[in-house]
């Protein structure tokens, strides 16, 4: 009897906040209040991302940047149930070119 293997034991995902400089987090910041002040609670200041790590050794497999939180939760909920129903190979070929570019 053969065990199947899953994504889920090589990779894990997590919502993860932007690292960016601080002149970009200062803006993103005046941005996020400014929208407040107009009424708009829907910008955040910090870029949600979902990251995929490798179980092995925490090295980013993939990262998608989400324009809320509300949508990070939305897509990690996704990607973790990708990752306990395909195969490793399968969940790369699924994701491949998701990701942001570098």
């Amino acid at each position: 009897m053969t065990q199947e293997t899953h994504a889920s034991d090589d990779y894990e995902a997590r919502i993860e906040a932007a690292e960016s400089g601080p002149l970009k987090a200062a803006a993103r910041w005046v941005v996020a209040l400014a929208s407040a002040a107009l009424g708009d609670a829907e910008y955040e200041a910090n870029e949600p991302q979902v990251v995929v790590h490798s179980r092995q050794d925490d090295s980013v497999v993939l990262r998608i940047t989400t324009s809320s939180l509300e949508e990070a939760e939305r897509l990690v909920v996704q990607i973790r149930e990708d990752l306990e129903t395909l195969s490793t190979d399968e969940f790369k070929a699924e994701w491949e070119g998701a990701g942001d570019k570098s």
